[in-house]
């Protein structure tokens, strides 16, 4: 779990838009679960019939060196659904230091794009 501050599960779910869940499996696959949505490294996920969701396709993608793992977590509309075409969220994790530092940038249909101010904040294994 990684956010700004250490909480518990249940203040999590208030706040779950500034909060990221992390499951691996044993292979390194990995679902990454940020403000009601489901990013895999192993399938997309298609959110058709959530009336708050409605066009969106969320997938990840992972790299990483020595002690950073550098997530990418994809969300695409579909046209007509917003006016981004586009969403990366760049998400970075010291898993020795257990800190972060994530990164949003909206790709416009039209091809231009606007990247938002970082964020950064703490990890931990465990549910406090």
């Amino acid at each position: 779990m990684c956010g700004p501050k250490k909480i518990s599960y249940d203040e999590q779910y208030k706040v779950r838009s500034w909060y990221y869940t992390i499951h691996f499996d044993k292979d390194e696959r990995f679902i990454i679960r940020n403000n009601e949505y489901n990013y895999s490294s192993f399938e997309k996920t298609y959110y058709h019939t959530l009336w708050v969701q409605n066009g969106k396709i969320t997938s990840a993608e992972l790299s990483k060196d020595s002690t950073i793992y550098y997530f990418e977590l994809l969300s695409t509309y579909l046209p007509g659904t917003s006016d981004s075409y586009k969403r990366v969220r760049y998400l970075d994790i010291n898993f020795d230091s257990m800190t972060y530092v994530s990164k949003v940038k909206d790709i416009n249909a039209d091809g231009t794009s606007k990247m938002f101010d970082p964020t950064s904040g703490v990890c931990w294994s465990e549910w406090g």
